[in-house]
């Protein structure tokens, strides 16, 4: 291609942005020519679209078409790039095309150290300040871009691990060096266009790793820039940045003495976050300021916290736990007036964490130091959860992630709970009862009260391994006397979420369902605490089934008054399911009364609904009968009894018949169906153990399933026969027609997809992923069901998860790789199955070497890994011939490797049959390779 065809091309890039002219252009950037092509584009008499074009493919050849040079061209084009790059500074070229020259060279130096370039970084610092003939401050703007490009390139680049290391032990060595440079500049008094240049240069060797003891003096440094009022905010907040990086990095953690001396001197720096007030836009500096603690918090934690127990450290070390509390305590509410308190979570949590973790028994000295601490945190995080006044004028998105900060405290007092115990419990119910006292300060205070309900709720489940607390009496005694008509109704909320978080309590402490059982039938009448009130009356019948039972004449009239009401069809799903735990602490057959009341009425409306003729009318009622069903499914989910299931099982039959006969429809994603699957798997999932009995509603299930399956197969009726085989493949009785049920879906499956034209099964997906789970768990559990039918085409079936195995949808390739590691697993111990592999496996291990090469995205190598090692471990000979097959005499190329580097590849797999992790290892890296993620020098590998 030709320089002409290439600007040409451009210049009309620019103006429309053909799709053929992004080809030509993608096509020249991939060929060899252009690594000469490049300096004549970069020439500075050329328009800067060319420059900055040839800059840019001079970039693309370095980074991911490496492979493409000799060795003997490494010098030539290291001298080119430099003088192109010093040609460009000397003549003041386009800011963003002597940027991209940068790259280059940072993408060059990463290639060739140490091997072809070992003293890169001191010769490129000498060969700038020869070469540059413009001022010393300009000289040091270049330097410093250049050192600031390599980490960021190093960064990107993918190398194989051993390069990496050496290049970062080359980088390493380098970065005294270079920080004493930066060092130098930021004492100087440099411009603030130079100084942001340094930081930023700074921040990025700092990252990369370096000694501590030795670059420590940069700490004042960097305060002197953050502390000097004459620099600009950037200066201010990239000097933040580079403390950052030095006080955080992970090498830091080795010299305790260095990083307490390091911390004395930040600390100065958190005197103006100790008296923060709320503004109207964020304080930048502030945030950056609390980064930098939180930072050092996250990563010195330990040390810290050891630092308590010494006298020399102590006073240093409860500054910066008091800087984190006031952290948490930022004024205002969050996410609307601040955002620094969000921050704090993790390092509260790896404080609790670390202190227990390390067997602090009550009487632990440290554990005594940071009580006080988390009291006042605990009482912090009360405040802090506490709602707005006028939460509704936020907006959706800012009350969404208040709900998230809500959660994230509900797990913060876990923590404050793990270190007080009960002393958390004192604080909680001391502020309770002072804003209960009485009603007037209970409705005018009703954000504490939520707030300390909230926080009950949220200490609810490690309190369940304790003995009983006191505190827990005084509060479920103190519920009843809220004025729930009055309160605020997220307050009411939070006291019908505080009953149900407590439903073990309960269950020790019966006599107090005489005070619960009103309170709840009174937040079921509520529109407002319904949910609440049933989920806890649900928990709370589940846990004390007979204690609850004098209780469920007055539950279950009430559930009969309040589905009246309910104009919700969640709500009402969420009371049956209550309804059905109640009737299943109710003995039979004395709750069949109330079993009628609420059934009957459900297949009173399915009735009238399927007896609609015309199909327009019909149509509107769809949803109504869907809801129906919905019901039916969420009272039968919660019946523990197999008497009362069954009899529901045989009332619903006949209406689940005709519904499908007359309604399913010839979709794939019919919902009507996938409604009557969910009942029906419900069904016999409660039946499984009816051995005796377990022919007649399995046959009545399969009858319901083939109706729409026959029409068109889907998801849900796969999912509902591989419950029904799971269930009942076990029973000698259900075995012949589970046979004929699976050849038929077979049968049906394989028709399907004969029929459909390539684009429709692209859109098959669900029903494939469907389908390759239930042949996997049948061959994984009753391979008997399968094995040696003579009308299942096995090899269909293998070959459709082959193909699966190259999905982009992640779970339909883990699915099919189910499926084929358990098909390979057990296929030697059956003839007809080792057949299939012996006269397939080849198609699965192109499709394999389709993975490998790039064809397809990279997260399926770990799905493809797992049927690779099962299938070395069980046909290696095999293997080791398919590839031959394939990569040699089929000559399938695998890109950016040579012939030497696929032998050693194929050599190491076949080898590793014991460790999976370590073939995914090899199996990525090769991979990589080929995908030009990892560059390696071919020479070097052989």
């Amino acid at each position: 291609m030709s320089l002409e065809t290439v600007e040409h091309a451009l210049a009309e890039f620019y103006c429309n942005q053909n799709v053929e002219v992004h080809k030509i252009l993608l096509d020249f950037q991939n060929s060899v020519d252009a690594w000469n092509l490049v300096w004549n584009m970069l020439d500075t008499s050329k328009p800067h679209e060319i420059q900055f074009f040839g800059a840019t493919t001079l970039h693309i050849k370095i980074t991911k078409q490496w492979l493409q040079l000799k060795r003997t061209d490494y010098i030539p084009l290291r001298d080119k790039i430099l003088e192109t790059l010093i040609k460009y500074y000397n003549s003041s070229g386009p800011p963003n095309v002597i940027n991209k020259l940068c790259y280059c060279l940072c993408a060059y130096v990463v290639r060739t150290i140490p091997h072809h370039w070992p003293d890169a970084i001191p010769q490129l610092m000498e060969t700038f300040r020869n070469s540059l003939s413009q001022s010393s401050i300009n000289v040091s703007v270049m330097i410093l871009e250049i050192l600031m490009a390599l980490p960021d390139e190093f960064g990107a680049t993918k190398l194989v691990q051993t390069q990496r290391n050496e290049v970062r032990k080359e980088l390493q060595q380098s970065s005294l060096q270079v920080l004493s440079i930066v060092d130098s500049i930021l004492k100087s008094d440099s411009l603030d266009p130079i100084v942001v240049h340094a930081l930023k240069c700074a921040a990025a060797w700092l990252d990369i790793g370096f000694d501590l003891i030795q670059c420590h003096q940069l700490t004042d440094t960097f305060i002197s820039v953050i502390l000097n009022p004459e620099r600009s905010q950037m200066c201010v907040l990239l000097a933040i940045d580079a403390l950052k990086s030095l006080c955080t990095h992970p090498r830091t953690s080795i010299c305790v003495a260095t990083v307490f001396e390091v911390l004395n001197k930040v600390i100065v720096l958190s005197d103006k976050l100790f008296h923060l007030e709320i503004t109207e836009e964020p304080n930048v500096v502030v945030d950056k300021l609390f980064d930098l603690f939180l930072g050092i918090g996250d990563q010195h934690f330990r040390l810290l916290v050891q630092g308590l127990l010494d006298d020399n450290t102590r006073e240093l070390c409860t500054k910066f736990f008091n800087l984190f509390l006031t952290c948490t305590n930022a004024p205002g509410y969050y996410p609307v007036n601040e955002n620094y308190s969000e921050k704090t979570f993790t390092f509260w949590f790896l404080l609790q964490d670390d202190l227990l973790s390390n067997d602090a028994g009550p009487d632990n000295t440290l554990l005594s130091i940071i009580r006080p601490l988390y009291i006042s945190l605990t009482q912090v995080l009360l405040k802090k959860v506490a709602y707005p006044e006028h939460l509704e004028s936020w907006t959706s998105d800012e009350r969404e992630l208040f709900r998230c900060y809500r959660q994230d405290i509900s797990d913060t007092f876990i923590y404050c709970y793990f270190i007080l115990q009960s002393e958390m419990l004192d604080v909680l119910l001391a502020i309770y009862k002072q804003v209960t006292c009485d009603h007037e300060t209970a409705i005018a205070q009703w954000q504490t009260v939520e707030a300390c309900l909230f926080a009950f709720t949220a200490i609810s489940e490690p309190l369940q391994s304790q003995k009983s607390y006191p505190h827990i009496e005084q509060l479920m005694s103190s519920l009843v006397s809220l004025p729930y008509e009055q309160i605020d109704q997220k307050a009411s909320i939070a006291a019908m979420d505080t009953i149900g978080a407590y439903y073990y309590w309960i269950e020790t402490h019966p006599s107090y369902l005489e005070l619960i059982v009103p309170l709840l039938m009174t937040g079921l009448h509520n529109s407002n605490m319904f949910s609440s009130a049933s989920t806890a009356l649900r928990d709370i019948a589940k846990e004390c089934g007979e204690f609850i039972a004098p209780y469920n004449d007055v539950i279950l009239n009430t559930a009969i008054i309040v589905l009246k009401k309910i104009k919700k069809l969640k709500e009402e799903i969420r009371l049956m399911n209550t309804v059905g735990v109640i009737l299943s602490v109710t003995s039979y057959p004395k709750n069949k009364p109330f079993i009628d009341t609420f059934i009957d009425p459900n297949l009173e409306a399915i009735t009238n609904i399927l007896a609609i003729e015309d199909n327009t009318e019909f149509t509107k009622h769809r949803s109504e009968l869907q809801g129906r069903i919905k019901v039916l499914n969420s009272l039968v989910s919660a019946i523990d009894m197999e008497v009362v299931i069954y009899q529901i099982l045989q009332k619903t039959f006949n209406l689940l018949q005709r519904t499908g006969t007359k309604y399913f429809i010839s979709s794939h994603e019919d919902s009507l169906y996938a409604d009557v699957c969910e009942l029906l798997k419900t069904f016999i999932s409660k039946l499984a153990q009816e051995r005796e009995n377990c022919e007649v509603p399995t046959t009545m299930v399969i009858e319901i399933l083939m109706i729409g399956f026959r029409k068109s197969p889907q998801p849900a009726g796969l999912i509902l026969f591989k419950e029904a085989v799971i269930l009942f493949g076990l029973y000698d009785a259900s075995i012949p027609l589970l046979k004929s049920t699976y050849e038929e879906i077979c049968l049906r499956i394989k028709f399907m997809f004969e029929q459909a034209s390539p684009a429709d099964q692209f859109n098959l997906g669900d029903v494939i992923e469907s389908y390759l789970s239930l042949q996997g768990h049948i061959f994984k559990k009753w391979s008997f069901i399968a094995v040696d039918n003579p009308n299942v085409d096995f090899t269909f079936v293998f070959k459709l998860a082959s193909e699966a195995l190259c999905a982009n949808e992640i779970f339909l390739a883990k699915t099919a790789t189910f499926f084929l590691t358990t098909f390979i697993n057990i296929s030697r111990e059956h003839r007809s199955l080792f057949k299939v592999l012996d006269d397939n496996g080849q198609f699965l291990v192109m499709k394999i070497i389709c993975i490998l090469k790039g064809d397809v995205v990279k997260r399926n190598l770990d799905t493809m890994c797992e049927v690779l090692y099962v299938l070395n471990r069980n046909y290696g000979e095999h293997l080791g011939r398919w590839f031959h097959n394939i990569v040699t005499v089929q000559n399938i190329v695998l890109p950016n490797v040579t012939e030497q580097m696929k032998t050693k590849f194929f050599k190491r797999v076949l080898k590793e049959r014991a460790n999976k992790k370590t073939l995914l290892v090899i199996v990525k890296e090769f991979s990589f390779i080929c995908r030009g993620l990892i560059l390696i020098d071919p020479q070097n590998d052989e």
